[in-house]
């Protein structure tokens, strides 16, 4: 078993709290023209939480099956069924490329673009309020499990990564401390035309270990560079593509009582193909609108 171990000072974005349970790794699609070799596949993610927040969070858990096809880089996913609170419901599409993400609403002709730094735009939105949050005793292991699994018809390799740390925000007569840990199981395979992990990059949206293991790509400076570098090291040693993904938290938030995140996801019916390249551009006539994050637009 390997076991490595990783530590990082305090210093992270206050946006974490709102945007570690529904912001991925923010990518926004490129225009092209004809078709592209790449691959298709479907997904389906589930999330629950349990606890003090449960009820606040119920709303806004994603659950969906989506269809996602990708080239390179570009990736694209629909919704089929299900909905991301407060992105994506039935029917949207959510477009993913090197410098954030767009949601696009069909049935409005509109479209929302998020870029991949909106945590550190929250961070200074929360500090211009006044208020503060800092990360204190984070330690972050990459465990390899035994065994080999079957996902999607691939074999796997069974990776484990489990962060440790306590997130403290003070301010506007706001004093309070949650010390959690994120516990992330991942599946890992190598696909044929498969450069990026459309799970990895897709899970941050329902939070948990995956998206504080993210947080490199969500900010690559300011209160979140240190934390960042820790977890880009950490985070690079999955190679290849995550198939399944199983993601649990678990947080103490002393006289508010605990709360726990659980979260899965799986890909299926991969298949290698022609790709057209239109997929992955918003159509010229649709407007742009308003982002529901705070930080984003």
């Amino acid at each position: 078993m390997v076991h490595r171990v990783l530590r990082s000072s305090p210093g992270v974005a206050a946006a974490v709290i709102v945007t570690i349970m529904i912001v991925p790794t923010w990518l926004v699609a490129q225009a092209g023209g004809g078709q592209s070799r790449g691959v298709s596949f479907d997904m389906k993610t589930a999330m629950t939480a349990t606890g003090g927040m449960a009820g606040m969070l119920g709303g806004m858990v994603p659950s969906y099956s989506g269809h996602g096809v990708t080239v390179g880089a570009r990736l694209r996913v629909d919704i089929v069924d299900g909905a991301l609170p407060p992105l994506a419901e039935k029917g949207d599409y959510i477009l993913f490329d090197t410098a954030g993400m767009t949601v696009v609403h069909p049935s409005k002709k509109e479209f929302v673009v998020l870029p991949a730094d909106i945590a550190s735009k929250a961070f200074d939105q929360m500090q211009a309020m006044g208020m503060s949050v800092s990360v204190s005793g984070v330690s972050m292991t990459l465990d390899t499990i035994a065994g080999t699994d079957t996902v999607a018809g691939y074999p796997t390799r069974h990776l484990r990564t489990t962060v440790d740390y306590t997130l403290t925000i003070e301010g506007m007569s706001v004093s309070q401390q949650m010390k959690s840990q994120a516990t992330t199981d991942y599946w890992m395979a190598t696909v044929p035309g498969l450069s990026s992990s459309p799970l990895q990059r897709t899970g941050q949206i329902g939070g948990g270990g995956q998206s504080f293991n993210s947080m490199s790509s969500m900010s690559p400076s300011g209160p979140f560079k240190e934390l960042g570098e820790k977890s880009a090291s950490l985070m690079s040693h999955l190679s290849g593509t995550a198939l399944r993904t199983k993601a649990t938290t678990t947080s103490d938030m002393g006289a508010a009582g605990t709360m726990g995140i659980d979260m899965t996801a799986e890909m299926s019916n991969i298949k290698a193909g022609p790709i057209a390249d239109s997929m992955f551009v918003v159509p010229a006539d649709y407007t742009r609108g308003a982002s529901p994050l705070p930080g984003g637009n």
